[in-house]
């Protein structure tokens, strides 16, 4: 017996006992003899008028080479429970209901999150390329906005985002789209039509597959297949990329933001005590080397809260380290303002009443009015 043709849907060489190879004399001569056994005049079997049916519509099939052929290349796409019938078969047309030749099958899975669960849409659409723009756009922007609202809806999409995106060139369901056409323009006598797309379906066949598709072009192979324009996917994949390029560029700017601002603010909350400040052994250096930033803090004259006074007498410095050069000697009690600190807190640097300041170890001062303030003083006003 010859070797059997996997592409056998309905099981019509199986039934015959042939093979997409059995000779046009074999498959009639298969018939002949299961027609003799099964005819419900000889055979008493309950089931022989179903059995010869069967046979004689295999057999109306299979003995036309042409339909046999179109039969194998169905069953390639289609399995028994979708089978078309072969002689009434309509175009898939693109989404706005037209014959087109140049469409592409794209399957995309769309997921909405809802926070308790989610809804998956896995669908194919059949688009010409402006259509496929729209298409993937749309799909890839609700997968982006509304996708990841749901633990479970939220790695969902992920997969969802990593197979729109790579699946883009589907041969499966682009053979499927090429051949149901091609032997669906063949049947209205649109011959160059169907030319074209099982030129087409070469490209995306397997090996098994590739073998009859080539006996359909010989079998077309006087017509002139008409010219279809090729399609640019990287587009498609760069659409794809537009809204998580956006959300990197939107979170690379707030980032920079809040950086920036973090910077400015610390500029402005930090000065150096003075340009030039001198030490005790005579050496000079300019402040912002030697001395440590100091974050300063907003005189408010009406303000107490700021107001300290000197617990002991001490000394005052010219920078927050007892290295600098003495700024001068503070009496016990005197009252000072607060006018910035170290950022240790181990120096406060406070105004005297004349408005000149200094800077005194924060663990010699005490929050409150000591002496009375005079009234001519810089440091407070009623």
């Amino acid at each position: 017996m010859n070797k059997k043709n996997k592409y056998d849907s309905l099981g019509y060489y199986q039934l015959l006992d042939v093979s997409f190879s059995s000779s046009d004399e074999e498959i009639r001569q298969k018939y002949r003899d299961l027609a003799k056994f099964w005819h419900p005049d000889h055979n008493s079997d309950p089931k022989s008028v179903d059995m010869f049916q069967k046979i004689s519509v295999a057999y109306d099939v299979l003995k036309d080479p042409i339909l046999k052929l179109k039969y194998t290349l169905l069953s390639a796409i289609y399995n028994s429970q979708n089978f078309p019938d072969i002689n009434a078969l309509c175009p898939l047309k693109n989404m706005h209901g037209q014959d087109d030749l140049n469409l592409r099958a794209f399957r995309l899975t769309e997921i909405t999150g809802k926070i308790l669960g989610h809804s998956k849409i896995d669908k194919v659409y059949y688009c010409n390329p402006s259509e496929a723009v729209n298409v993937i756009k749309q799909i890839s922007k609700h997968n982006w906005l509304y996708g990841f609202w749901g633990i479970s809806a939220f790695f969902l999409n992920i997969a969802a985002l990593f197979h729109n995106f790579f699946a883009l060139n589907n041969n499966k369901e682009n053979l499927f789209l090429y051949l149901h056409n091609a032997l669906a323009f063949d049947s209205d006598g649109k011959h160059q039509e169907a030319l074209t797309l099982a030129l087409l379906a070469k490209d995306v066949a397997n090996k098994d597959e590739l073998p009859f598709i080539n006996l359909y072009i010989k079998h077309l192979g006087h017509y002139t297949p008409l010219n279809v324009k090729k399609w640019n996917l990287g587009k498609l994949k760069r659409i794809q990329l537009f809204y998580p390029c956006m959300l990197i560029c939107l979170v690379f700017l707030l980032c920079g933001g809040l950086y920036l601002k973090n910077i400015e603010d610390s500029r402005k909350n930090s000065v150096n005590v003075k340009e030039v400040v001198v030490f005790q052994d005579g050496r000079k250096a300019f402040s912002d080397v030697a001395v440590a930033r100091i974050f300063d803090i907003p005189v408010d004259v009406h303000d107490k809260k700021n107001l300290y006074h000197v617990t002991q007498l001490t000394q005052a410095m010219h920078g927050a380290d007892s290295s600098f050069d003495v700024y001068g000697t503070v009496e016990q009690g005197t009252t000072v303002r607060l006018t910035g600190y170290s950022s240790d807190k181990k120096w406060f640097r406070v105004m005297f009443d004349n408005g000149e300041m200094a800077f005194i170890e924060s663990d010699k001062l005490q929050q409150g009015i000591g002496k009375e303030i005079p009234l001519w003083s810089k440091i407070y006003k009623e």
